[in-house]
């Protein structure tokens, strides 16, 4: 299910997951947008959703993509202004279970483990942030195309067969805003990887075709 329910002893985890409200989304929805009232938190169930913001007011970033087992939303309920930061939206059709803020603050104070998970959670996103801040700053953009495309391989690998083919079913406009760069030097980045075999680029979506390739390549920046 998730690491914050998994650390609730039986029944009480049954008991939250009863109450907590089964949210579906179909592909690209907007589950909340940046600067909206937060009022729940959520567990990823099914699906892929991206965590993104704006830049000048027009370029979008992602920051993350968050898969079964991960969660959101949370950060707003542990603030004191109680307003998303972020929007987050359904990369593909997904399925979440959602927290309101009564139950997940009385969960917080009779579980003490669900809070570690939580300070483990924020902890990994800021070392995440720092470390792709860095990376902005000192790694080239064809570079950040191919460690993002590293990253989505192991992401969408599947769980029985994590060294077999992998599709990654995000758009070349998904990929500039995860790398931070533009839809043109991801396209040039792509066809650079299709002629070395690693890659074949479908509509919308693009096939990881020799990994151990595609790896080696991002590791030496080409």
């Amino acid at each position: 299910m998730s690491g914050f329910f998994d650390v609730l002893p039986e029944p009480e985890r049954t008991r939250v997951v009863s109450i907590a409200r089964r949210r579906v989304f179909a592909k690209r929805t907007v589950v909340f947008h940046a600067g909206d009232p937060g009022d729940a938190m959520h567990v990823v169930r099914k699906g892929r959703f991206a965590v993104q913001n704006t830049s000048g007011g027009l370029d979008v970033n992602t920051m993350a993509i968050l898969g079964p087992g991960d969660h959101f939303g949370e950060l707003a309920l542990l603030s004191g202004d109680s307003i998303r930061t972020a929007s987050v939206v359904a990369l593909e059709a997904g399925e979440t279970l959602s927290l309101h803020r009564v139950d997940f603050e009385k969960v917080l104070r009779e579980y003490p483990l669900a809070s570690t998970v939580l300070l483990h959670a924020l902890r990994g996103q800021v070392e995440r942030l720092s470390a792709r801040l860095v990376e902005a700053l000192y790694v080239t953009a064809d570079t950040r195309v191919r460690h993002r495309l590293v990253e989505l391989a192991t992401m969408y690998a599947a769980a029985d067969d994590p060294d077999g083919p992998v599709t990654i079913p995000l758009t070349q406009e998904d990929l500039a805003s995860l790398a931070g760069t533009s839809r043109a030097t991801v396209n040039r980045v792509l066809g650079e990887e299709k002629d070395a075999a690693t890659v074949d680029v479908r509509r919308g979506k693009v096939a990881i075709t020799d990994r151990t390739k595609l790896e080696a390549r991002a590791a030496r920046g080409r």
